[in-house]
């Protein structure tokens, strides 16, 4: 056993609870978490190269959506930040589960939604141009879907030309980031990338990765 995993072993329960976080962008969200491999969410540490970021930009956004939302950890970050409504997308049914728990124990307007994002709608699959006819348009996208950004930024192209909104992306490789900033510098976006911290890193399983933080002009399309 390792002294990381022996310290979480004797200072953190054995059974994922219910906990509010105190530190960095999640502070004051209630959420479900396993100690076993979650305790940087409880401590303000997972994702956090990317925080000052998504803080900024929140800072300009009214509402926004998670795609790959997962647990729900960014949609309730999204809806504290933006004080405006959230929807969250994600295909497997545990999460959906999850989050719809996690979601229970806060106050935020935001609606969870089973489907994966791509390029076309359909059997399970929206676009983010259908998502924003039948919900909003957002100011504001996290994106996570394990390699497909590309199809996904193809299946908004509407909402890209007209609105514009920001996005925060995690790549999984350079082909799939090349993509993503073919499309985004076609609608004017400033791009940065944003690599993992190298200090308490986090367990990746991609060999490339990181973030591309994409500055749009929310409903000031060109």
């Amino acid at each position: 056993m390792s002294i990381r995993t022996a310290l979480k072993t004797l200072l953190f329960p054995a059974k994922p609870e219910f906990r509010r976080f105190p530190f960095g962008i999640s502070s004051g969200i209630v959420m479900r978490v396993d100690f076993a491999h979650q305790t940087r969410l409880l401590l303000g540490l997972y994702e956090v190269e990317i925080a000052g970021h998504c803080k900024r930009l929140l800072r300009q956004s009214r509402c926004a959506f998670d795609i790959g939302a997962n647990a729900g950890y960014y949609s309730l970050i999204l809806a504290k930040h933006t004080a405006g409504k959230v929807v969250a997308v994600e295909p497997v049914s545990a999460g959906i589960a999850e989050m719809q728990a996690n979601f229970a124990k806060n106050d935020y307007p935001v609606s969870a939604v089973q489907a994966m994002v791509g390029e076309t709608a359909g059997d399970n699959m929206v676009t983010l141009d259908q998502l924003s006819h039948d919900h909003f348009k957002p100011d504001f996208i996290k994106m996570d879907i394990e390699g497909g950004e590309v199809d996904a930024l193809n299946g908004g192209r509407r909402l890209l030309e007209t609105h514009r909104p920001h996005l925060v992306i995690e790549v999984h490789s350079r082909e799939l980031e090349a993509g993503c900033r073919e499309i985004l510098d076609g609608y004017g976006y400033n791009i940065t990338r944003v690599d993992p911290r190298r200090w308490l890193p986090e367990e990746r399983v991609d060999a490339y990765n990181g973030w591309i933080i994409c500055e749009g002009s929310p409903g000031k399309a060109q």
